[in-house]
């Protein structure tokens, strides 16, 4: 994706602007505005800058999109960590509740970009937060062993996290009238519980 990777103090600060010039046009203008010579312009870097790290537009958002999806895990990865002791109840609370928040406010780049162009689908398509977090995950899984009936921790795992991630992305898009944030955790928590302890 990218041409090269920023190593010097000087190189990170031009890679990062050019990334953050990227989010604001996606963001405000759409992903039509973002060509190279907008971002290079957001960015206060030439042209020629920009093309030393990302060959095309496309590379930009993938990095962009990577950048995202690394840091929501990093942070899953954290709240699985600090959770490790809760009951399993809380702690899938815990990371349900950041899950929610976070998608909902990266679901233009974490939904909605990655399908804009076939180029894009196909850099993009091995990044997830799931595939960032899974080994993290199973560790959770393990710690709780005592607490849960499912027999093999892979498979199991493998299914919640398709089950829970696929409904809070239908959560956020259709925005239903007639259940709040907190009463979708509660049904997301307990759909989890019943796999989890639920006969085997």
């Amino acid at each position: 994706m990218r041409r090269k990777t920023p190593i010097q103090s000087r190189a990170k600060v031009t890679s990062e602007a050019i990334l953050e010039a990227a989010e604001i046009i996606i963001l405000k203008e759409g992903y039509e505005k973002a060509t190279t010579n907008y971002i290079a312009e957001r960015a206060g870097v030439s042209i020629g800058s920009l093309y030393q790290y990302f060959p095309n537009k496309d590379a930009v958002l993938s990095a962009l999109i990577e950048l995202k999806v690394s840091t929501v895990a990093n942070s899953v990865r954290t709240i699985l960590r600090e959770t490790m002791d809760l009951p399993l109840p809380e702690a899938s609370r815990k990371i349900l509740t950041y899950l929610l928040q976070s998608f909902r406010e990266n679901k233009v780049l974490l939904y909605s970009l990655a399908k804009q162009t076939p180029e894009l689908v196909e850099l993009t398509q091995n990044l997830s937060v799931e595939k960032f977090t899974h080994m993290t995950n199973k560790a959770f899984f393990e710690q709780h062993a005592d607490e849960i009936s499912v027999k093999n921790i892979d498979h199991s795992l493998n299914i919640l996290e398709i089950a829970v991630l696929s409904n809070i992305r239908r959560y956020i898009r259709d925005e239903p009238a007639d259940l709040n944030d907190e009463e979708f955790i509660d049904e997301m928590v307990r759909l989890a519980m019943g796999y989890l302890k639920g006969p085997a």
